[in-house]
């Protein structure tokens, strides 16, 4: 995804799922360094956890939820607070979800 088609989902108030390929991202660290780059083009707000395991490629980084609290390790050494952590994790899709909710 490019910088400028990043933004435009970001503008809309969505979600960028980052992908955790083995194609893109050497470990969970890289794929850490990965969502705090996406985080500085978009804004933490619009970054969160590409969790598609089943549809790779190659092997996925992150492969399993068992791996969560590692991930959130690396996330924290890259500089995430644990408020965003939480954002990225799931807070951010649940925002967009419950907009897109109609009270009935």
């Amino acid at each position: 995804m490019t910088a400028d088609h990043a933004r435009a989902v970001a503008d809309t108030g969505g979600v960028i799922g980052v992908w955790p390929s083995s194609g893109s991202f050497r470990d969970l660290k890289g794929m850490a360094h990965g969502m705090m780059r996406m985080a500085d083009v978009v804004g933490v707000d619009h970054v969160g956890l590409g969790t598609d395991m089943l549809g790779f490629i190659n092997p996925p980084v992150f492969h399993t939820y068992e791996q969560l609290p590692a991930l959130v390790a690396e996330l924290r050494a890259v500089g995430f607070s644990q408020e965003e952590t939480g954002r990225v994790l799931g807070g951010n899709y649940r925002r967009v979800f419950e907009g897109t909710m109609v009270a009935g």
